[in-house]
């Protein structure tokens, strides 16, 4: 199977268009994704100029939902709403499903009272999961969960949350007592830009402690008609990676590893970025001080010196990838800069 791989420009946020085709003449199309709410119809009209035109007859349409977080789903219910006749699969987790009706009552009535800004956070995220589902329903949508032991699509498959993982996750995410004590929807800390520089991997590797409802999003493989490995990782983090290699996975072959949530310093280690070591890492962010981050950036020249590093950021466009040019159409684009 051969790919193109769109990430679209959604500002802070994913936007992924993977569009995948078999040699017996075969399309899938996946929206990962979908930026916040605006995007959701930029995406569609990128979906109807560049792809539907040049789909085979047999032809799978899905979605996959990444974690519930505005700059994600948001935009995907837009799409559903656009195009859900042509969707046939919904690939995504359902946190409720793994947490009691009286806890959900609570994190209802705690976000209600404005008890605590993670808590309020963590509701509307069931809110958006619940007007999923409904949309579903209304399109009849197969639903699968986007977990490493319940979806493999030929050549894309779930890596991570393993379900131990993401249950595990779960259970403390939507724990209102942890919620309360530690702050996650916390105001970015100033970092001295001599320090961002001259001793980059110092910084990315002072903190890894993105929220465990960003550690359970998911991880997603696609392999290519040469072998050759594309991981796209959401908003997952170091965690998130130490237990995709406890279940067996392998950093080989690697051509392009997304960088996770927008390049932020607290979802990657030195470590892993050694690990990976791809041919590119590509970032979907706006392009601010917080994302991509600058120490980021540089730990990566400095470990991986022959890795390309692009961004969506830079000119503000859809950067794509075709794993084989032969078996799809041109489109006439020109080559992007890397950072």
């Amino acid at each position: 199977m051969d790919f193109v791989i769109d990430f679209l420009y959604v500002g802070d946020g994913d936007g992924i268009i993977i569009w995948g085709r078999n040699p017996e003449r075969s399309d899938f199309v996946f929206f990962l994704d979908g930026g916040s709410t605006e995007f959701g119809s930029k995406a569609v009209e990128h979906y109807r100029k560049w792809i539907k035109p040049h789909l085979y007859v047999n032809r799978t349409i899905g979605f996959i939902n990444s974690h519930p977080h505005a700059d994600h789903i948001n935009g995907l219910i837009e799409i559903v709403k656009e195009i859900g006749n042509e969707i046939t699969w919904g690939i995504y987790n359902d946190p409720v499903k793994f947490i009691s009706d009286e806890l959900r009552h609570n994190i209802k009535q705690s976000a209600l009272r404005k008890e605590d800004a993670d808590i309020e956070h963590l509701y509307k995220s069931f809110q958006k999961i619940q007007e999923l589902n409904e949309l579903c329903e209304q399109h009849n949508i197969k639903k699968i969960e986007a977990l490493s032991d319940s979806f493999n699509y030929d050549e894309i498959k779930i890596i991570s949350p393993s379900r131990n993982f993401y249950t595990e996750k779960v259970q403390l995410f939507t724990n209102i007592d942890f919620l309360k004590r530690v702050n996650y929807q916390k105001s970015f800390s100033q970092i001295n830009e001599f320090l961002e520089l001259s001793k980059p991997c110092d910084i990315v590797d002072e903190k890894n402690d993105t929220s465990p409802e960003n550690l359970s999003a998911t991880v997603i493989q696609l392999t290519d008609s040469k072998g050759r490995n594309y991981i796209l990782t959401s908003d997952a983090g170091v965690e998130s990676f130490d237990d995709m290699e406890k279940n067996g996975f392998q950093c080989e072959n690697l051509n392009i590893v997304q960088l996770p949530h927008h390049g932020s310093r607290r979802n990657i280690s030195t470590d892993w970025i050694a690990k990976f070591s791809p041919n590119m890492f590509i970032i979907s962010a706006e392009g601010n001080e917080k994302h991509p981050r600058k120490a980021v950036i540089s730990c990566i020249k400095k470990n991986v010196p022959n890795c390309n590093i692009f961004s969506t950021h830079k000119n503000k466009e859809t950067l794509s990838y075709t794993t084989n040019k032969a078996i799809f159409p041109q489109r006439g684009w020109g080559s992007a800069e890397p950072l």
